[in-house]
């Protein structure tokens, strides 16, 4: 077992660049900014300024859409919903009244999920994750929140691993899961074995830390630097989403 992460190849652009602070407190104001936003053309924009986001830091196509497809459908239930919960002028079909606003406020939430996921995906796809902590960490987030945020996500992985095994010898010895009494105990079974596995691991990997001396403060050997261009970056995007934002409160309401 070892605590070095594994990290996808990040293609070089202009966000890759970007100093990682200044990304991260960009980014947080404009998820801040989208999640306030009402009407629907604004969250469009919204979203086109993300995608286009995405489009700048050359991350693969295949990637990208597969993500945002599951941004999608988190937003799914409302649009499906709202359409038929809302009060207003629509369509009736049949005997079903389809309204026009519940319509326009799903699509809303769709954009403004779609373009806070956007978002989420330039942070994790443009520099390593263990990078872009060390710069929460450099704007005040606690070390031991990023400690935690770290070994969360390393050993999230390794217990996937442990179940993938489990699954394996579970096959081989002619286990089919089925909806009776017997597969729901050999499920739980399994899922039995992986927490104590899992609690025995966090008991190892904490006695280790200990044997390093770890005291629960958060160390890096990140460095960072401040160019014009990563402060431009940011008045520049920040400035939009203010636009957006001012857009939906002072000129659509």
């Amino acid at each position: 077992m070892t605590l070095a992460f594994r990290h996808r190849p990040i293609p070089d652009s202009p966000l890759a660049h970007w100093d990682a602070r200044w990304k991260l407190a960009a980014a947080l104001l404009a998820v801040s900014g989208f999640a306030a936003l009402d009407h629907l053309l604004p969250a469009a924009v919204a979203f086109a300024l993300g995608f286009f986001l995405l489009v700048l830091a050359r991350l693969p196509g295949g990637w990208v859409r597969s993500r945002l497809i599951l941004f999608a459908f988190s937003a799914l239930p409302f649009l499906l919903v709202l359409p038929f919960t809302l009060d207003g002028p629509g369509w009736d079909i049949g005997p079903v009244h389809v309204s026009l606003h519940g319509l326009i406020a799903g699509l809303g939430v769709l954009c403004r999920s779609l373009a806070i996921g956007c978002f989420a995906l330039l942070l994790i796809g443009t520099a390593p994750l263990h990078h872009t902590l060390a710069a929460a960490h450099k704007l005040k987030v606690p070390g031991l929140l990023v400690q935690l945020t770290l070994l969360a996500y390393r050993y999230a992985f390794l217990l996937a691993e442990e179940m993938r095994r489990l699954r394996v010898a579970m096959r081989t010895r002619g286990y089919q899961m089925r909806a009776t009494r017997h597969g729901y105990r050999a499920l739980g079974h399994a899922t039995g074995a992986l927490l104590v596995r899992g609690s025995e691991r966090a008991d190892h990997v904490a006695a280790a830390m200990r044997c390093r001396g770890f005291d629960g403060t958060f160390h890096t050997l990140s460095r960072f630097r401040t160019t014009p261009a990563d402060i431009i970056s940011f008045v520049a995007l920040t400035a939009a989403v203010a636009t957006l934002v001012a857009w939906d409160r002072l000129v659509l309401d």
